[in-house]
C-alpha cells in the first residue's frame, strides 16, 4: 500500500535565524497568521523516505540577504499590509561548528551553532549536522 502525502503547516519566527524543516519538495504556500513568524505550508516527508532536512530563513523587504541565503520561495504580506516577508533556503554548508554539547547528550548527537550562518544544529550521528 502506498503512503498518501499530508501536507504540513510550521511557522518561521522573524529571528533573523535559520529553522530547519523536513520536508519532501517545495514549500506549497507562505502566509502570516500571527505577529512575530511567517507560516509555511509543505508536503511533509513519507515515513518511507529518508530525510530531507532543509533550512530556511525569513527575511523582510529592504533588509539586506545575508550570503548564504539562496533560492526564494514564497512571500508573505502582514494583514495590514505594512510589511512583507519572504521565506528563503539557507545554502550553508555548515563548515565551521561550534559545538555546544550539553552534559547528558551523546557526543555524536550533540547540539551545535554554525560559524557563518546562524542556524542552530544537531549532530546527525554520522559527524555531520543537520538544522533544527
Amino acid at each position: 500500500m502506498t503512503q498518501q502525502n499530508i501536507i504540513h503547516r510550521t511557522e518561521l519566527p522573524l529571528d533573523d535565524r535559520p529553522h530547519g524543516i523536513d520536508l519532501t519538495g517545495e514549500i506549497l504556500h507562505t502566509a502570516i497568521r500571527r505577529t512575530g513568524a511567517v507560516d509555511v505550508w509543505y508536503l511533509a516527508r513519507p515515513d518511507s523516505m529518508e530525510p530531507m532536512r532543509r533550512s530556511f530563513q525569513v527575511v523582510g523587504t529592504g533588509q539586506p540577504l545575508p550570503i548564504w541565503l539562496g533560492r526564494h520561495h514564497g512571500t508573505a504580506i502582514t494583514p495590514d499590509d505594512q510589511f512583507v516577508w519572504h521565506v528563503l533556503e539557507n545554502h550553508c554548508q555548515h563548515q565551521h561548528v561550534i559545538e555546544t554539547t550539553e552534559f547528558g547528550q551523546h557526543p555524536d548527537r550533540g547540539s551545535g551553532l554554525c560559524q557563518h550562518c546562524p542556524a542552530h544544529l544537531l549532530g546527525d550521528g554520522d559527524g555531520g549536522w543537520i538544522p533544527t
